[in-house]
């Protein structure tokens, strides 16, 4: 599997800068805006974060190789929808191109006949843009760092947005121990296999059901098995500076008798068929 690797970069020092003034009037006070990082990304050369501001919007920082790009200022709301929006539609684009405003392009393809791949441009405030070829797996990934940085700007405290430091992070966890039904049918034949699950855990700790999907199973009992299995898990919500939030998850599980069953923080895997 593909592992998101932190790329930790200084933040923005200082909340207020004092500007020189004429000897006999009073000093004058301006808010400088302080940016922290919320999560980060990296797609072989092509590296990108999202950070949040005191003024609770969003951009991203991008890098290709020793080219820099600072993507403008975004609405939490706004990359909110447009997030929500294309996740929805990976599987089955509607639409040539997806638009964020002057930050971002993504813009789907015919990969080969079962498969699609995605043209990701992200652009600075002067125009300029880098390109990434991706597939749905890294656009997941993508699109997950969007949602935690929209979240970040939507759930922190003012006091939290001004603090220096990337935010500070936790995935879900598993809160009790899951038991499942392993398929009769497989069951009989002495049959082994897996499933991979993904969905979303909101803030109260369960599967939103109408984001549970199987990415990959062995044989079709073994996905029914592990997606009914999901609907009755418990977690520790994902948090934000100890805000709950909803974390996308993907799930694995191994039918085997007294197979343990992992929990992982979200991760995208060599692209799979998916059902």
């Amino acid at each position: 599997m593909r592992q998101a690797v932190s790329i930790v970069l200084g933040a923005l020092s200082g909340a207020f800068v004092i500007t020189a003034t004429p000897p006999l009037g009073p000093p004058s006070v301006h808010a400088q805006t302080n940016w922290r990082e919320v999560r980060s990304l990296k797609m072989g050369r092509f590296r990108t974060r999202i950070d949040v501001s005191t003024a609770r919007t969003v951009r991203l920082f991008s890098q290709l190789d020793t080219s820099r790009l600072t993507g403008p200022d975004l609405s939490a709301d706004t990359v909110k929808a447009w997030q929500r929006l294309l996740f929805s539609e990976l599987d089955k684009p509607t639409r040539r191109e997806y638009m964020l405003g002057n930050a971002i392009l993504v813009q789907p393809f015919a990969a080969d006949s079962a498969t699609i791949g995605y043209l990701l441009t992200v652009a600075d405030t002067s125009g300029k843009s880098r390109q990434v070829v991706t597939d749905i797996g890294g656009m997941e990934e993508f699109l997950d760092m969007l949602a935690k940085g929209a979240a970040a700007a939507t759930t922190l405290t003012d006091a939290e947005l001004a603090r220096l430091g990337p935010v500070e992070e936790k995935p879900i966890a598993l809160a009790k121990h899951v038991n499942f039904v392993y398929p009769r049918t497989a069951k009989l034949a002495g049959q082994s296999g897996s499933a991979v699950v993904q969905f979303v855990v909101d803030t109260l700790g369960r599967a939103k059901p109408e984001t549970i999907t199987c990415t990959q199973a062995t044989f079709k009992d073994f996905a029914d098995a592990a997606m009914a299995v999901v609907k009755t898990m418990e977690f520790h919500p994902a948090t934000l500076e100890g805000h709950k939030v909803e974390q996308l998850v993907q799930y694995p599980i191994d039918f085997k008798l007294n197979a343990v069953l992992p929990v992982k923080p979200f991760e995208v895997p060599t692209r799979r068929g998916r059902r």
